[in-house]
């Protein structure tokens, strides 16, 4: 019958469409799986053409210089200059307890705690496999040593403090001061007043070497005119040898050393300090001098490569606390308010990441790191308004130099630079202030009531806090172990929570420590903060092809 058939054909019709549904899915499963298999087997070629090219120009692009050097030195302990030859008659360190039962005043460590020649520490964090951590650089491990090359009797020692002010110079001045005097027994400590230029500058006065004491108890009779007490010093901020920027003039600074009969100096800066201090060792390395040179790295942004922090950084960040406590006060006080810091951090912005981490009242936090834009629909003007709007405050920190990365605005061509070289960033504080109120008043008719706190000198002028001054401590402990050991040309730092010797040429020649979009704090950053990248073209994690490496 008629309805019979059409029964059957829709039966039938009913068959071919899972028939043909059935051949579709296996279609595409087959295209599917050979797209994987097309991806994954061109992924490896691409893998073993990277391994198959290593050295060779065309298929891979030439590395520069830091991953040239990097190459070269994995694996491998890295090595720092030192007076000690074969043929050298050392003496017996003052402040070791040897088992032989040899002793003096000042023995207050047993031998066993002094490190071996050899003794090192890894230099990354995380290691994957075992082969990279047989390809991983090591430090020679700081500390005291049996055998001292210097005679404490022969030793007259300078300290210098350059570049700008770091909370916990005078802790370093101090405890520099104790060592040698105390530990070691030296008696000729001098303090250089006004940074580089101080090894040859003339004043008023006479020259700019002050004699340095642990206490004017300490010396019989009168102390010389203009002499330092050390004793109360790490009560104070700032340095007590005065800084200066620039006064640079190697040859200059090594004559002023020689005719004092100076042997052994303490620099106390950052990277600009440890330059001169590279290129000084080139000058005493050219006359066939003993001149011992020993870095302490100082940096309140805490970028300098290889360190894991230096000291004034923590200091930094707490007091970075107060400002941003009364700019949140100020903001949630109206009923449109933004409250703007400006912390310190020129390329880095560690101090404006940690000062929001541990803040948790930061809604917003800009880093010379990554790239922003404030203007679109997805801009920080336009969040800033969608928060006010909703929460009726916003809490935004910048670091200084975060203007340096801001895309779609000019805050002027003009490329200014210290004394030292640096590059002086562009005010993006006073940029964000005038233009947040200026967006809200001429396009939503809101009137922002916009508190700008800038506490950037404050931050570097504060006591050194507990943590700084143990650090402090600790580093010029070890630059004192390490000039009387022999060593020289290096700079005594943190590494992996281990306090290593690292040589002038290594530590100058890489860029400074920068935050990562992946890293760890940064991500914690963006989880407290909830703010999104304030990039207008939708590329996902943009930051990653624009980080300093």
């Amino acid at each position: 019958s008629t309805q019979s058939t059409w029964g059957y054909l829709i039966m039938e019709s009913s068959t071919l469409k899972k028939a043909l549904l059935g051949v579709f899915g296996v279609l595409v499963a087959g295209a599917s799986f050979g797209i994987a298999n097309f991806v994954s087997n061109r992924l490896k070629k691409d893998v073993k053409k990277k391994e198959e090219g290593k050295g060779k120009g065309k298929e891979n692009p030439k590395p520069n210089d830091e991953e040239e050097e990097d190459e070269k030195l994995q694996g491998k302990i890295i090595e720092v200059d030192s007076f000690v030859k074969p043929s050298s008659k050392l003496t017996p360190n003052p402040i070791v307890a040897f088992k032989s039962g040899e002793r003096s005043e000042r023995c207050i460590i047993p031998e066993e705690s002094c490190i071996p020649d050899g003794a090192f520490t890894y230099c990354e964090r995380q290691y994957n496999t075992e082969a990279e951590l047989l390809k991983a650089r090591k430090y020679l491990k700081a500390g005291p040593k049996k055998f001292i090359y210097f005679n404490p009797s022969n030793v007259k020692a300078a300290i210098v403090t350059c570049g700008g002010l770091c909370p916990g110079e005078n802790v370093v001045i101090r405890e520099l001061v104790m060592i040698l005097w105390y530990s070691y027994g030296v008696r000729e400590i001098y303090g250089v007043k006004y940074g580089y230029e101080g090894f040859y500058k003339k004043t008023e006065e006479g020259d700019c070497y002050v004699r340095l004491y642990p206490s004017f108890k300490a010396v019989s009779g009168e102390p010389p005119k203009g002499s330092i007490e050390v004793v109360e010093l790490h009560n104070l901020g700032g340095t007590a040898l005065a800084s200066s920027r620039g006064g640079f003039e190697g040859d200059r600074i090594i004559d002023g050393i020689v005719a004092h009969g100076i042997n052994q100096i303490y620099g106390i800066g950052g990277d600009g300090t440890h330059r001169g201090l590279l290129k000084l060792s080139e000058i005493i390395k050219k006359r066939g001098l003993e001149i011992s040179l020993i870095g302490v790295p100082k940096t309140i942004d805490n970028d300098m490569p290889y360190l894991d922090k230096t000291f004034g950084f923590d200091s930094a960040v707490e007091a970075s606390q107060i400002a941003i406590q009364c700019a949140d006060v100020e903001a949630n006080s109206a009923e449109y308010g933004v409250g703007l810091v400006k912390v310190m951090g020129r390329q880095a912005g560690h101090i404006a990441m940690h000062a929001s981490l541990a803040s948790r009242d930061v809604n917003v936090c800009l880093v010379p790191e990554f790239p922003f834009e404030v203007y679109g629909p997805k801009g920080l003007f336009e969040y800033v308004i969608k928060r006010l709007k909703s929460r009726h405050h916003c809490i935004i920190v910048t670091g200084e130099g975060a203007g340096d990365n801001l895309k779609d605005a000019n805050l002027g061509k003009e490329v200014k630079k210290d004394g030292s070289g640096n590059v002086i960033p562009n005010d993006i504080g006073t940029f964000l202030k005038e233009n947040i109120v200026k967006y809200g008043k001429e396009k939503y008719k809101m009137d922002i009531t916009l508190k700008y706190i800038d506490p950037s000198y404050i931050l570097r002028a504060v006591p050194a806090n507990a943590s700084d001054r143990y650090l402090c401590a600790v580093l010029a402990e070890y630059a004192v172990h390490a000039a009387m050991a022999g060593y020289t040309n290096c700079t005594v730092g943190t590494v992996r929570t281990m306090t290593a010797l690292i040589p002038f040429s290594h530590i100058t020649k890489k860029s400074a420590s920068l935050i990562k979009f992946n890293d760890r704090n940064w991500q914690r950053l963006l989880q407290s903060t909830g703010q999104p990248p304030f990039i207008n073209d939708n590329q996902p994690c943009h930051q990653l092809s624009l980080i300093h490496i």
